[in-house]
């Protein structure tokens, strides 16, 4: 029965997988899923049970009440349940490939209802996905291809598989190529294991030329993961060159011109390789110097290279018809044995003739003509000039015994040659490119019969057993060639024999004696038949010659049997000597072998009855001996004490120059010479022999010994010594004494004597040191010319030149090439020197320049003069006076001048100012013009007389005095007026005023009601009993000291007046007053103070300041115009009594109040002043005046009417003018 329930179930299963599900879930391998599902409790009641089936497995089971929960099988591990209420769950922990299928959730409900629409199952599709494990890229060899990477380099035409492969995909992975985002065509193969697909993909190629930069793309899509894997490869392609082309020369070139080939080649990857021919031969920078091949190669888009290779070289005429070829390979190219790509350019190169002469030698006989060709080759052929040169001399054609020689006939015909014409020939041609001298030469010989003499070697008589060999010489005197071919010997007149003893057929050949020299013959053995006189006739290529002079050779020989010889008799130094030994009687058996002694030790090795050594030297001096042995035993010794001779040979020789200073008191001259037999040495001067009776030399020699250590032999020595004490005054003659000396040795037996010679030169500083120029003048800004310097000394002294020290040149002249200036004037100093000493001596440079010149004025002798002085070079000038603006001349007899200054006697009589003008001159030209200016006639008392100072003293103090003595006047009566108003309490005028009412307009207290009468000073508290420095102040009047302080007031009883304080005291550090409450203080108060601050002063020159306000707040009806009397333009009154007095308007108080407060005096003018003090004439506003009597005593001051005529000034102005600098800043402020 559960068979068939199940067999049901997975029928029904299948149904509905292939009809519908009811849910479909993905995932991937190894993830966590849960698959659900839904419990419809509240529609089909309460749960009975649930099962989960694997298509037709069951693998789990659940009670309805979850309490119990089963995972059947093998799925225990990796599934479990989770159940609730309205949900079941299958949880897989990790989802495998093989979980992948339809899962069936079965429902069982206890009593299900009617609307309860549950089948009883629910279905849940589940695909498990798998991304691919690997995915790889290889070449047909299997070999793995990185992502990006190249392939190659791979060949045109050769067949390429890549391999995309995909493992361990799920669901199926579609693969597909592209190139260029277009689909390739491929081989596709899918394999499925284990539930997992490997699909491989393989890309099939045969490489071409579009194959080039081409990128291929392996895509792995994946939709249902929405995966895609792209792996893509570059395919390194190799492709051959496609097109070249040579461009160069497009006409022609001329030799010794740059010519520039150029070869292009493109289409190749890897880049061509270039290679250039001439014709067939390589062309490399190597294999000529003239040659430069610059290659370089350029990228092109499509990933090819062109390559540009450019070939410079310098066009000769071997290029001319030239096929110049340009090939290109690349690797393409060779591995597939393909030809080269190539260009060719035929090149036409201009060039001048190349010539050759020939034929190489000539020789003929005198009196033949000869014929010497000139071929060439030239571009363009035709000549222009053709001339013939011998010995590097061009031949003269013009005589008859020259054809030829022209552009027509370039070969030359000499006629009737003379010996003169033997030499080498060259010809030169020239065309329109130019012309060339041939590089070979043709050398004509033009030869004559022979002259010959004889002589033997050697000259002296021989002995028959000593000299066994004797050398005739036939030698050729004059003759061409000089070469004797055949030679005839004659003894005493009658032929004796000819040489070569040879067959004219069989020359050439060695069956006889062709090949011996037939200028000599030698006599061997010579003996007692060869005594006579011995003459000779040579033979060359012009024919038999004279025959010789006769010469006679003389033997010597004494009886006896000679055993043994040797040759040389006397051996010379480094030259060999061979020993024969013989004997007359052979012994029996005859004796071949032979035994040497040296010194009588045994020679080893040597068993020849002959012995050469070779060379002879100081060792070869001894006794050789031989003797003959056989079988039998030794024969009777033969004995030779060998005699070796030097020639001579110098072992010290003179130097080539010896020199020595004159006054050298040690000087010798020496030299050795090795000869054997002695010989002697002797001194010549000049040629002519040094005679021991000469009293300046004497000659030491000395025979010096062998010496075995060096192999010298005996030796000569001699030394000439120079006896100083015989010369004139010890001393060498510079001229005379300098000579060749030479040291001859005689000659010996061996050789010839030997001479050295040295010259002998007397040395000495250098002196007389002169110059070309010692004193060169020359114009500013222009090059002097050169200076020579020349000096005796010897050895040849050399030269520089210094400046202040300083060396400025080197050489025996002074070139100067650049322009002078006045500050390069001066000395200039040569010095010769060589190695004993130097000498120098002084050049002048004068430069020239224009003059300029200054004017000064002087009284000379009692009158006014000016005095024009010029400075230049030279100095001697020529001075030019005139007036400037001026057309009056001035006179001549005014002026005198001498070569350096020039003098202008003023006219008294000119009143008016004038501008002198002095102009000087000299050779260079004339200068800037100077001047000065001068005026007009001046008054007796201005001259600068000696009376003048004492009149005008004199008359100043007449003045001084005079003024002094009004000024007392004027004070005394001035007291005595004010002692008088002093008791009467009255003004001078009885109570009236002084003041006209058209006056009282003008002064500063004009609109007042009633102007004021008089000024009064405070007895009692204004003006206390002062001290100053030399005088009393008393209180009856304030003291009349340089700054006085005036008060005016309008009643002195009323106590409304407060003086304000000086400057100084305002600012010096003493308390103010305090003030009552609102009032202002008593006057004895303010007295008081102003005592006490009065008394703390001193000569203080600060300026007096005071102001006064008056009555409450009315205010004068002018006082916005704000104007002030300038009383320094006015002359008062009293003007030499009183300072100058400033009445100024003002609106603040300065004085004893603190600021800010104002000081208030009460009365029926309610009006504001200030009066101010000054000093004209003194800066900062602490001025004094300059009247003579400012200082004295005064009793009263008032004020001063002003004339009518006299202007109101400003303010400002009067700030301006009387308190310059700080003395305007408190005026200043008095207007604020």
């Amino acid at each position: 029965m559960n068979s068939i329930v199940i067999v049901s179930l997975w029928i029904l299963l299948h149904i509905s997988n292939t009809s519908c599900q009811d849910e479909k879930i993905s995932v991937l391998r190894g993830e966590k899923v849960e698959l659900a599902c839904p419990i419809d409790i509240a529609t089909c009641g309460e749960l009975h049970s649930l099962k989960w089936f694997k298509g037709t497995e069951r693998i789990a089971v659940v009670s309805g009440d979850g309490e119990v929960a089963k995972v059947e099988g093998s799925y225990n591990d990796r599934l479990s349940l989770s159940h609730e209420a309205q949900t079941s769950r299958l949880i897989f922990r990790s989802v495998e490939i093989a979980d992948e299928d339809t899962y069936l959730c079965e429902t069982t409900f206890l009593e299900p209802s009617e609307l309860c629409e549950n089948s009883g199952a629910y279905s849940v599709a589940l695909n498990v996905n798998a991304v691919p494990s690997v995915i790889t890229l290889q070449d047909g060899n299997r070999n793995s291809i990185k992502n990006g990477s190249h392939i190659g380099p791979m060949r045109e035409g050769q067949d390429l598989q890549v391999v995309c492969e995909v493992y361990g995909a799920r669901p199926e992975p579609v693969i597909s190529w592209h190139r260029s985002g277009r689909v390739v065509r491929d081989n596709l193969v899918v394999e499925e294991h284990n539930g997992l697909y490997t699909v491989k993909s393989t890309l099939s190629l045969t490489l071409s030329r579009q194959e080039l930069g081409a990128t291929y793309n392996c895509r792995v899509e994946m939709k249902d993961l929405k995966l895609s894997v792209d792996n893509q490869f570059h395919i390194d392609l190799q492709v051959r060159p496609t097109k070249i082309n040579l461009s160069g020369v497009e006409h022609h070139t001329v030799q010794g011109t740059k010519v520039l080939l150029q070869c292009q080649v493109s289409g190749a990857r890897p880049a061509a390789n270039m290679t250039w021919y001439n014709s067939s031969k390589l062309i490399t920078e190597e294999s000529s110097e003239m040659t430069s091949i610059n290659t370089k190669t350029y990228l092109q888009n499509d990933g090819t290279f062109e390559t540009i290779s450019q070939m410079i070289f310098t066009a000769t005429r071997f290029e001319n018809g030239a096929s110049m070829r340009c090939e290109a390979d690349n690797i393409v190219m060779r591995e597939d044995m393909d030809r080269p790509l190539h260009d060719t350019l035929t090149l036409e190169v201009m060039y001048p003739p190349v010539v050759s002469v020939k034929p190489e030698n000539i020789t003929v006989n005198e009196t033949q003509d000869f014929l010497i060709f000139c071929d060439y080759e030239a571009n363009p052929a035709s000549l222009e000039s053709v001339k013939w040169y011998r010995n590097s001399q061009e031949i003269k054609l013009n005589s008859v015994r020259y054809e030829g020689g022209n552009p027509e006939q370039t070969a030359l015909l000499i006629k009737n040659s003379t010996r003169h014409d033997i030499g080498a020939y060259t010809c030169e041609l020239s065309n329109s490119i130019g012309f060339d001298v041939s590089d070979n030469e043709v050398y004509v010989d033009v030869i004559y019969k022979p002259t010959v003499m004889l002589t033997m070697d050697p000259e002296a008589p021989v002995i028959e057993n000593d000299q066994a060999n004797i050398t005739l010489l036939c030698n050729i005197v004059d003759g061409n060639p000089m070469l004797l071919t055949k030679v005839r010997w004659f003894l005493d007149g009658e032929f004796l024999k000819e040489l070569p003893e040879c067959e004219e057929e069989t020359l050439g050949t060695d069956e006889n004696l062709c090949e011996v020299d037939p200028s000599k013959m030698l006599l061997q053995n010579v003996g007692r038949e060869f005594i006579g006189n011995y003459s000779c006739e040579g033979f060359n290529a012009a024919g038999w010659g004279d025959v010789s002079e006769e010469n006679p050779l003389d033997v010597y020989y004494e009886p006896g049997n000679a055993s043994m010889v040797h040759y040389p008799y006397i051996a010379i130094k480094r030259r060999s000597v061979t020993f024969n030994c013989s004997i007359e009687d052979r012994g029996n058996p005859a004796a071949t072998r032979y035994r040497w002694l040296r010194g009588g030790k045994p020679v080893l090795d040597v068993v020849t009855p002959s012995w050469t050594v070779d060379p002879v030297g100081l060792d070869s001096r001894t006794t050789f001996s031989c003797f003959a042995y056989n079988e039998g035993g030794e024969g009777y010794p033969a004995e030779v004490n060998l005699e070796v001779h030097a020639p001579p040979a110098f072992i010290q020789k003179l130097q080539p120059y010896t020199g020595a200073l004159f006054s050298t008191g040690n000087m010798s001259l020496s030299c050795r010479v090795e000869c054997i037999p002695s010989c002697s040495i002797s001194w010549f001067k000049d040629g002519i022999g040094i005679d021991e009776s000469d009293e300046r030399y004497y000659i030491t020699n000395t025979y010096l010994p062998a010496e075995p250590a060096t192999g010298d032999f005996e030796s000569a020595y001699s030394v000439l010594h120079f006896n100083m004490s015989a010369w004139p005054n010890g001393i060498l003659d510079r001229i005379k004494d300098s000579s060749n000396y030479s040291c001859v040795s005689t000659n010996n037996s061996a050789g010839p004597g030997v001479r050295s010679t040295t010259y002998f030169g007397v040395e000495y500083p250098p002196e007389n040191t002169s110059l070309s120029s010692t004193t060169i003048s020359v114009e500013e800004g222009k090059i002097p010319p050169k200076i020579v310097c020349s000096s005796r000394a010897y050895p040849e002294p050399a030269f520089y030149w210094t400046r202040n020290g300083e060396t400025i040149a080197k050489g025996s002249a002074l070139i100067v090439d650049d322009v002078l200036e006045r500050s390069d004037a001066g000395k200039y100093t040569c010095t010769a020197f060589n190695k004993h000493g130097n000498h120098s001596t002084d050049a002048y440079i004068d430069i020239h320049y224009k003059p300029t010149c200054q004017i000064m004025r002087k009284e000379v002798e009692d009158e006014d003069v000016l005095i024009c002085v010029a400075t230049g070079s030279p100095r001697e000038s020529e001075f030019e006076w005139s007036v400037k603006y001026a057309n009056d001349s001035l006179q001549s007899h005014r002026i005198k001048s001498d070569p350096y200054e020039s003098y202008l006697t003023l006219d008294d009589a000119v009143s008016a100012m004038r501008i002198y003008v002095c102009v000087a001159s000299n050779n260079v030209g004339m200068g800037t013009p100077c001047e000065i200016e001068v005026a007009g006639y001046v008054a007796w008392w201005l001259k600068g007389d000696v009376l003048t100072p004492y009149i005008l003293i004199g008359a100043v103090a007449a003045l001084l005095l005079a003024v002094i003595l009004v000024c007392i006047i004027i004070i005394c009566i001035c007291r005595r007026k004010r002692r008088q108003e002093k008791f009467t309490g009255e003004s001078s005028t009885a109570g009236g005023s002084q003041i006209e009412p058209g006056e009282y307009e003008n002064l500063p207290f004009h609109g007042l009601q009633t102007p004021p009468k008089k000024a009064m000073l405070c007895k009692t508290n204004l003006a206390p009993s002062l001290k100053h420095h030399n005088k009393t102040l008393t209180p009856s009047c304030f003291p009349t000291h340089p700054y006085n302080y005036i008060n005016y007031q309008k009643d002195c009883q009323k106590g409304g007046l407060q003086a304000p304080l000086h400057p100084t005291l305002q600012h010096s550090g003493l308390p103010a007053p305090p003030p009552s409450s609102g009032e202002p203080p008593s006057l004895d108060d303010s007295c008081k103070s102003a005592e006490r601050k009065l008394a703390s002063l001193d000569n203080s020159d600060t300026l007096s300041s005071h102001s006064f306000t008056i009555g409450g707040t009315r205010s004068m009806k002018r006082s916005a115009e704000k104007k002030l009397i300038d009383l320094e333009t006015v002359t008062p009154l009293y003007e030499n009594l009183t300072d100058s007095i400033q009445i100024h308007e003002t609106t603040a108080p300065t004085a004893l109040v603190p600021p800010g407060k104002p000081l208030i005096l009460e009365g029926p003018h309610q009006e504001r002043y200030r009066i101010s003090l000054k000093k004209p004439g003194r800066k900062g506003g602490s001025s004094r005046s300059n009247s003579a009597v400012s200082n004295s005593y005064y009793d009263c001051i008032k004020p001063i009417p002003a004339p009518r005529h006299r202007k109101y000034a400003s303010t400002n102005s009067l700030v301006s003018k009387a308190h310059p600098g700080g003395g305007g800043e408190r005026y200043d402020h008095s207007q604020k």
